[in-house]
């Protein structure tokens, strides 16, 4: 193995030269074994040329060898060439010791083409010849997940953990984080929560405490998914998901101040979110701290321009506090694909009623009045509007259409009489 480690060593110094020359002589003389325990680490390192060489080289000398074959089709379907990979593994023998593996790899292959079926069917097809190994059942797990099929999903991995596989990848993966999942994205979250604990007793990973706070949250157990998030926090704070979810979670615990505490910390790791400045203005306002939430709501329509979520928000904001002229200042800013928002109609009619300029008022009244004719104080407002401008005709006509929702508003009534 001393050219092979030779190369490792000078692609470890990133003597890329070097590293090329080794390669070329373990090509040229190095032993089957050599190339084989070359291949296996440039794999790893993402060398997948270098590797395909190598594999190739061994194959030519062993061509019915189906360990060679399975780890060539890995190989392809890492350069995303489907083709070849399956050329490879349709080559391995039933016979072969790799067979098993090779319809695993299959399985995978038709999944990323979208033949779900045939997938299944080689994943079903190893489970026959092999019942009792359990990476199978993961296998199966995986893709019924993929599928949304939660309680195949569920029955597959809990057979693989009862003949002892609890985790895979040397340990990257926990197959009870898996049932997990599977169990939370069915709304069984209680099942859920309870395998997240399991998977965190094993290894306490930033992932799993994430979907142990989440899952909390959805199960509205907000003091578990405050503990969660907030050690989750400590260990990472630059997991920005985070955030949002551990404020909601003190939002509803009764802890206000702790939530927009939460989010100001969020944005100061991740000054590019505009959902959570949104969310920070939004909590702004219920704890009547207007100019910070005009702050929040700002910031967000800084980073887009079209977030027309954030811009009604800012509009009612300002409607509340009167500033029409900022109302205006912002509407006339935008592009006409954020103006045909109707609530902007209407907000900016208001706020040009308010400024006494009433054509524009009306305009903009006459833009919004599709979108709320089922809105009653949009059509006293509107009807009110027509009538002070002389209008009274159509005053009348959307006025009687308001009463139809409000029939006992006597302000209304008298205007009939």
């Amino acid at each position: 193995m001393e050219l092979a480690n030779k190369m490792l060593h000078a692609l470890e110094h990133e003597d890329m030269v070097l590293a090329k020359k080794y390669f070329d002589e373990v090509v040229q003389v190095g032993t089957d074994e050599e190339q084989y325990y070359l291949a296996e680490e440039l794999f790893t390192l993402g060398f997948l040329d270098e590797t395909e060489d190598l594999y190739e080289l061994l194959i030519a000398k062993y061509k019915d060898e189906g360990e060679l074959l399975v780890r060539a089709a890995e190989v392809a379907l890492e350069k995303d060439d489907m083709d070849s990979a399956q050329d490879y593994l349709e080559k391995v023998n039933k016979e072969d010791e790799a067979y098993i593996e090779s319809l695993l790899v299959l399985a995978d292959l038709y999944q990323m083409q979208g033949l779900f079926e045939v997938s299944e069917q080689k994943l079903l097809e190893a489970k026959q010849m092999a019942p009792n190994e359990p990476i199978i059942d993961f296998a199966l797990g995986e893709y019924y997940l993929s599928q949304a099929r939660f309680a195949s999903a569920v029955q597959s991995y809990q057979t693989a953990v009862e003949a002892g596989l609890t985790v895979i990848s040397n340990g990257a993966v926990s197959v009870y984080e898996r049932i997990a999942e599977a169990f939370a994205a069915s709304g069984a979250f209680e099942e859920a929560l309870t395998y997240y604990e399991r998977a965190l007793e094993d290894k306490e990973s930033v992932d799993t405490l994430f979907g142990m706070g989440l899952t909390a949250y959805q199960a509205k157990d907000y003091t578990k998914a405050i503990h969660a998030l907030e050690h989750l926090r400590e260990h990472d704070p630059s997991y920005t998901t985070l955030y949002s979810y551990l404020a909601k979670s003190y939002e509803e615990n009764g802890e206000a101040e702790k939530a927009i505490a939460v989010l100001r910390d969020g944005l100061t790791q991740d000054e590019f979110n505009k959902e959570m400045f949104l969310e920070a203005g939004n909590l702004a306002v219920t704890l009547r701290l207007p100019e910070e939430a005009e702050e929040f709501y700002r910031q967000a329509i800084v980073l887009d321009e079209e977030f027309s979520e954030a811009i009604m928000q800012l509009n009612k904001l300002l409607l509340a506090k009167e500033n029409y002229e900022g109302v205006i200042e912002l509407v006339e800013g935008l592009g006409e694909e954020i103006i045909s928002e109707p609530q902007i109609f209407w907000d900016v009619s208001v706020a040009y009623q308010e400024t006494e300029q009433y054509n524009k008022a009306k305009a903009n009244y006459e833009l919004a009045y599709p979108h709320f004719t089922s809105n009653p104080t949009f059509l006293k407002e509107y009807g009110l509007f027509l009538r002070e401008e002389g209008e009274h005709a159509k005053s009348q006509e959307i006025l009687r259409n308001y009463l139809a929702f409000e029939p006992e508003d006597t302000e209304i009534l008298s205007l009939f009489d």
